[in-house]
């Protein structure tokens, strides 16, 4: 795709645009600077072979633009994406390197005008100067007022580069652009029109006519996170090597910047791949010889064609994983569908998830290329997948005034590799990476870019509370729209939030979700846009080594917990207690290992270093899990917190768990005598074999039942998980549901999710003062979640928010945490507490805390402590900025930091001394304290 540019226009743009640097090393370094002009047509040429390679895409932007030509399309996009850098030419951004630009043109200023970056004065820029000339020029024929209004949304979608909207204005615009700026601007983007734009394409909103206007505010979403990919990928330096001066011309530049673009393309992993057609089930999870009753159904189940969504409800232990994977599959081979994305509600559900799909995702897909990615740390990914999408290039070095490089960007993105997961063929991670598409936050555009097409997989949907769910529903509206399909997973699933979640995807396609009626149970819900006015609920059997009887023993005393545990323990059984809070899990180590041989016991919770989690959960999976023996459960006790609580493979003889929600409870007695075993705990793997270990026990730890409750029932007796879960009224529901001594699965499932969160259900009086204020608060969450996500119909825009940070409009609520990295001081020299000798040993080292607990490190008191402090800051993205650096000395006591947490108003931080080990994590060495945790 290329158009012949006169001999004049060559000339001027000699004489301009070639005098302006788009890409620079940085100032320490010798000045090595890459042409505005050669940079921005490199990124148009991502722009073409991305599409190029991108059917699905691109058949998309073909049916929401109403045009039958790619080749229209793909120059319509190479041609905008030409422009995404037009802030580049003022004078604000090229004074920021005086250096090259007195080379390039003679003189720099002493000083220039700062505070604004250059995608805002790009979108100023076509406003007042570049939208002129299109009209004068006829660019898109004979274009009138409404025509102009569509064409500033896909302005301001390729300016908005940087991860956020541009500003909706940018004053005294002279104080940025001289008239030689804003002549260079105009000479460049005119010559790019007329070597990239098509006749074909420049019809484009002539042909949409009235509804171009709407059409582009919706595709803007889509083209930013476009512009943002094309402007990483075309700019690193290992593909697109630096021009300092004009060698080729514009023409003979652009046919290099395309093969260029092959190669970087070709490198990136960013790419959708095809899946071989005609696989079975059996050749997916050839160590599954029997399918389940709703794995079946994913077989069988006919499908539409276009984006759909699907609702699967099954008991723990029925396959609901292996029957999303093969349905995906499906969607992907028979529906148009293009890789996945499964989101989780944990880290530790996340990693445990990955295992499971690592062994059958590159059946999944024709090119060997097709990576699987981790996000949230998981060791895999952070071994072997660290370059795998998108390699970053070279650091070129910052800028000032906030107006950073693209590498430097890109480089900070995929440093988090949560982000990374969303660009590959198939992403793992937890929930939130999803989420962050749907919110003010900074590359939510990338990641709507990256979820497009895609089947969007979401695990333990029940989990999300109101502004997650709410949250969920914004993004499913979008994904619907880009022509994704969904499938959500649940043990159990209220109909209300059933109802909301359908509804959401049919406004996606701009139709009306038929609602849910079936009570059935396992059920599995499908609705199409192919067939909008039906909404199928197929009754699903069960598998009969997953329906079972449960006892459950209600139990309020203490020391009755603690010596039911240690008697199972000295029987020879395996026991896990599952804790609601960090603090419990620690007072209830601290109380076993009184009773029990401390090393007998493991302690499984957040607040652990990465690497160190990832040690303890692999070893929890090796003495519990479905391959472990009873040499390797006999005896054992595993003290967790809600980490243990959802998609880890585990089984234990006994599980006691402290009162939660009932959805949560059912999640965790999905891991009581999970696999088939003998009295002994060895796994019985014969067809029809029974499990030989007595009748399961659930002993739930809760407050003393009462029929009429005062109104600190649940407080009172736990008053560090008040806050966790705030609807008491829904805990003493659960507790009366237990009352009656056995749960049957799955028959009572249904029954027991609408007894506790249906419309219509009564609580003690002493209890709905505060009922109404958690469902007041869960009102206003869902409300705050509406405020912060993004808005379809309005287009890619700011509002409201500042779009600076994932904190900013976060995916869940709650404290506002931050990334503590441990260190240990080695004399005088710092090291990783997770040091391995690999490049990702401070990622190894992180935890996450409340901001309460630590805000910052209190300096170490030598000189040569504090330069080595002040060394690795620096080589952490932004200084260090994000994170705080807490490293421990080795004391008599063990290892310890001090830290500040964040005052209260009116009050002086506290210093507080931290102790940290791997059996017990990250803790206060002063209890009150810690029993805040």
């Amino acid at each position: 795709m290329i158009r012949q540019m006169d001999a004049t226009s060559s000339m001027l743009l000699s004489a301009l645009c070639f005098q302006y640097w788009g890409k620079a090393k940085a100032a320490t370094h010798a000045a090595q600077w890459h042409l505005l002009a050669y940079h921005s047509l490199d990124v148009a040429a991502v722009c073409q072979i991305y599409l190029e390679r991108s059917p699905g895409l691109l058949a998309w932007l073909k049916q929401e633009l109403a045009v039958a030509d790619s080749d229209a399309i793909i120059s319509w996009l190479v041609f905008w994406l030409a422009l995404h850098d037009l802030g580049k030419f003022s004078l604000t951004f090229q004074a920021q390197r005086a250096d090259i630009m007195s080379t390039l043109q003679g003189a720099a200023p002493e000083h220039a005008q700062q505070g604004t970056r250059h995608d805002s004065l790009g979108m100023q820029c076509w406003n007042e100067h570049i939208l002129p000339l299109a009209e004068s020029e006829q660019w898109f024929g004979d274009a009138d007022s409404d025509l102009d209004l569509g064409l500033v949304w896909w302005a301001r979608a390729v300016t908005g580069h940087h991860g956020q909207p541009p500003l909706g204005s940018v004053p005294f615009m002279q104080r940025h652009f001289r008239q030689q700026d804003v002549e260079a601007a105009k000479q460049f983007a005119s010559a790019a029109q007329r070597l990239l734009l098509s006749p074909a394409a420049a019809a484009i909103p002539g042909r949409c006519g009235a509804r171009f206007d709407s059409i582009s505010q919706a595709l803007s979403w889509w083209a930013a996170g476009l512009s943002v990919l094309c402007d990483w990928i075309g700019s690193n330096a290992d593909f697109f090597g630096y021009h300092e001066r004009a060698e080729l011309s514009l023409e003979a530049y652009w046919r290099k910047a395309v093969a260029q673009a092959r190669r970087a393309l070709d490198s990136s992993g960013a790419l959708p791949s095809p899946s071989p057609r005609g696989l079975g089930f059996e050749q997916l999870f050839p160590s599954i010889s029997q399918p389940s009753p709703l794995q079946n159904w994913a077989i069988q189940v006919p499908l539409e064609a276009g984006p759909q969504i699907h609702l699967l409800e099954d008991v723990t232990g029925a396959g609901k994983t292996e029957a999303a994977v093969m349905l995906a599959y499906r969607l992907m081979t028979e529906a148009g569908a293009e890789g996945f994305f499964i989101g989780l509600p944990t880290m530790a559900t996340a990693n445990a998830m990955y295992g499971r799909i690592g062994e059958v995702y590159a059946r999944l897909f024709s090119d060997p290329r097709a990576s699987l990615v981790l996000a949230h740390g998981g060791r895999k990914l952070v071994e072997d997948f660290a370059a795998s999408v998108i390699a970053a290039g070279k650091d070129e070095g910052g800028s000032p005034f906030d107006d950073e490089s693209a590498t430097r960007r890109c480089q900070r993105w995929l440093a988090d590799h949560n982000k990374r997961a969303l660009l590959a063929p198939a992403g793992i991670g937890t929930v939130d990476q999803a989420l962050l598409a749907a919110l003010q936050s900074k590359h939510q555009s990338l990641r709507l870019l990256g979820l497009a097409r895609k089947v969007l997989i979401v695990d333990e949907v029940h989990a999300c509370d109101p502004y997650m769910q709410r949250t969920l529903e914004a993004l499913l509206e979008f994904h619907a729209r880009a022509g994704g399909s969904a499938i959500l997973l649940s043990a159990t699933l209220p109909m209300r939030m059933k109802s909301a979640l359908l509804r959401a995807f049919a406004r996606g396609c701009r139709a009306t979700a038929v609602p849910p009626q079936s009570l059935h149970y396992p059920l599995a819900s499908s609705w199409a846009s192919a067939a909008p006015s039906a909404l199928s609920e197929a009754a699903v059997a069960t598998r009969p080594d997953v329906r079972r009887s449960v006892r459950v023993r209600y139990e309020s005393d203490r020391a009755s917990v603690l010596q039911g545990i240690a008697q199972a323990l000295a029987a020879g059984h395996c026991v896990a207690w599952i804790r609601n809070t960090v603090a419990d899990a620690l007072d209830a180590h601290a109380e076993m290992a009184a009773l029990w041989p401390a090393e007998r016991i493991t302690l499984f919770h957040a607040r652990f270093a990465l690497g160190d989690r990832l040690d303890i959960e692999q070893d929890v999976l090796a003495r519990f899990g479905r391959d472990s023996a009873p040499a390797q459960r006999s005896g054992r006790l595993l003290i967790a917190t809600q980490v243990a609580e959802q998609s880890l493979d585990v089984d234990f003889d006994l599980l006691v768990t402290d009162l939660a929600p009932i959805d949560r409870l059912i999640q965790r007695a999905g891991r009581l005598r999970r696999h088939v075993r003998d009295a002994a705990g060895q796994r019985l793997l014969a067809p029809g074999a029974q499990d030989q270990r007595g009748e399961p026990w659930l002993w739930v730890y809760g407050p003393a039942w009462a029929e009429e409750p005062e109104a600190d029932w649940f407080k009172k007796a736990f008053p560090k998980v008040a806050r966790v879960y705030e609807h008491h009224g829904q805990l003493w529901l659960t507790a009366r549901a237990l009352q009656g001594g056995v749960l049957s699965m799955p028959d009572d499932a249904r029954t027991l999710i609408e007894a506790v969160f249906g419309d219509d259900v009564d609580l003690p009086s002493a209890l709905q003062y505060g009922a109404n204020q958690a469902e007041g608060k869960a009102y206003g969450d869902a409300s705050q979640a509406a405020q912060n996500s993004v808005k379809l119909a309005k287009g890619y825009v700011r509002e409201g928010l500042e779009w600076a940070a994932d904190s900013v409009a976060p995916s869940r609520l709650g404290e506002d945490t931050i990334e503590v990295l441990l260190g240990r001081w080695k004399g005088d020299a710092l090291i990783p507490w997770c040091d391995r000798s690999t490049a990702h040993d401070w990622a190894y080292s992180t935890v996450k805390v409340a901001k309460r607990l630590i805000a910052a490190a209190v300096p170490p008191a030598t000189p040569a402590r504090q330069a080595a402090l002040a060394a690795q800051m620096a080589l952490l993205p932004g200084g260090g900025q994000w994170v705080v650096l807490l490293i421990m000395d080795e004391q008599a006591q063990g290892f310890q930091a001090r830290a500040t947490g964040v005052a209260k108003p009116g009050a002086a931080a506290r210093e507080t001394l931290w102790i940290y080990d791997k059996a017990a994590g990250l803790r206060t060495a002063n209890d009150a304290e810690e029993n805040k945790a």
